[in-house]
């Protein structure tokens, strides 16, 4: 999309737009004339952050860290996975709709909502939903726990990178307390997603 065309559906001035590109809160691309240009997916995705009220600050953080995941989560290291191999196109689809919305969550936990007990509600039913995506494809335990396990480091390491990223290289600054808001809400996914994956034994 053009700077004109991802202006006029986030409803922003391209100034604006161009501002967030060059802070690297937006992914942008060149032309060999040197025109930027914008993933519709991309674009898209802030939209949907924006419609589901999530403060400027982070919209932005979730945007630029799911245009990392993106990548990554088509690149080599997904696809070599065992248990990525083992699902149908389907069930990749809704996996990574799920990942989508658990860094949305994840966003929305960091920002310390007004209602946390609705957040880590909400991730206990997309750790359900990974749960059963496991079981169905006929994953082992392990490798079912290995699922588990890339997705939450992709979430986190993307949401982490863009956060260091956005300022300006720097950690935040409670370290020690951004990884136990993190370790609370994927305790809970973990929970949900073993108990989900275990109904198959039952």
């Amino acid at each position: 999309m053009t700077v004109q065309e991802a202006s006029a559906r986030l409803d922003v001035h391209p100034a604006k737009l161009r501002q967030w590109a060059d802070r690297g809160e937006i992914r942008t691309y060149r032309t060999q004339g040197g025109h930027r240009r914008f993933s519709a997916e991309d674009v898209d995705a802030l939209l949907g952050a924006l419609s589901n009220g999530l403060s400027p600050e982070l919209d932005l953080l979730l945007t630029a860290a799911l245009g990392r995941a993106r990548p990554q989560a088509g690149g080599r290291r997904l696809v070599a996975q065992r248990w990525y191999q083992a699902m149908g196109p389907e069930s990749r689809e809704r996996s990574r709709q799920a990942r989508r919305n658990l860094l949305g969550l994840l966003a929305r936990h960091l920002r310390d909502p007004d209602d946390p007990a609705l957040v880590l509600a909400e991730a206990r039913h997309e750790g359900r939903e990974q749960g059963r995506l496991a079981r169905e494809a006929g994953l082992t335990m392990e490798d079912a726990v290995r699922a588990y396990a890339f997705i939450r480091n992709t979430v986190v390491e993307s949401i982490l990178q863009m956060k260091a990223g956005r300022d300006h290289g720097r950690q935040p600054d409670d370290l020690l307390g951004f990884y136990r808001q993190v370790g609370v809400l994927f305790d809970e996914v973990l929970v949900s997603y073993l108990d989900a994956f275990s109904e198959a034994s039952v």
